[in-house]
């Protein structure tokens, strides 16, 4: 989350802004977030966790043939396919997630749909239920001309023709995925090998390596290595609201999604 293009919403734009200036005070990696769901019992559960960016930002690129040249608003986290989470965001997946930047004094809540998507091996596996196609931007302002080409492709599958591949923009979601568990460090990695979260610790030592590399049996590596791979779920958050607070400045700014990459902005009183 280092960076923005002016192709952005305003909201991202300013909460990436004051992330970069709240790093260069703290030399945070990147701020930690709270995120809001409702258990199965209907009561509210908040946790930490750390966003992984936003879809095709950094290493978020949406194919292997991505140079960069695609942002969106779609803003991602990581879970463990056996965690409280999964259970909570398949009974329900309105969610809320709010970042708070206590050195320049700004708070951030979006509020959204969330979508998980999970290993291809895993049995809860299902393709991606958000089209995130529909909040991808071209950086370059190519926006027209590749609705025209999507048009036209659009149309020679109506009518029979080859299924060619999508010039604007081929969506590879297992690779954002991938790109996404690479990009943790190896003890973050090995954490999704180990039993399922929030259940009563087991006295085996081995269930909880502290980095898959470390392990020495080359057969028992590669299982761990493959049982962290089924078990990490990287959602999507399609965030349609999002309230933004600057207590140094006391105002108070409202944006609302419009369609899929306009949205209202309302200042409000803080």
């Amino acid at each position: 989350m280092d960076w923005y293009s002016s192709r952005d919403p305003e909201w991202k734009k300013q909460l990436i802004k004051h992330i970069n200036a709240e790093r260069e005070i703290t030399n945070e990696r990147v701020p930690v977030m709270a995120l809001s769901t409702v258990d199965v019992e209907g009561h509210p559960a908040v946790r930490m966790v750390s966003p992984r960016g936003f879809v095709g930002d950094g290493f978020l690129r949406i194919s292997a043939t991505d140079s960069g040249q695609w942002t969106s608003d779609v803003l991602t986290f990581c879970t463990h396919a056996q965690s409280n989470k999964v259970r909570e965001l398949v009974n329900t997946n309105e969610v809320q997630l709010v970042f708070w930047l206590p050195n320049v004094r700004v708070q951030v809540r979006c509020s959204g749909h969330a979508h998980m998507l999970f290993h291809p091996e895993n049995p809860n596996y299902s393709t991606l239920s958000l089209d995130i196609r529909r909040r991808m931007r071209p950086r370059d302002g190519s926006d027209a001309e590749c609705q025209g080409r999507r048009d036209e492709r659009r149309e020679s599958i109506a009518a029979g023709g080859p299924v060619e591949p999508d010039a604007c923009g081929e969506m590879d979601t297992e690779f954002i995925r991938e790109q996404a568990y690479l990009n943790h460090s190896p003890v973050i990695q090995a954490w999704y090998a180990w039993p399922a979260p929030g259940r009563v610790r087991l006295s085996d030592p081995s269930l909880y390596p502290a980095t898959i590399p470390q392990i020495d049996d080359k057969a028992e590596a590669e299982k761990y290595e493959a049982n962290a791979r089924r078990n990490y779920v990287l959602v999507f958050v399609d965030i349609n609201k999002v309230d933004f607070v600057n207590l140094d400045e006391s105002t108070r700014t409202q944006y609302v999604r419009r369609g899929d990459t306009s949205w209202s902005i309302t200042e409000v009183n803080p």
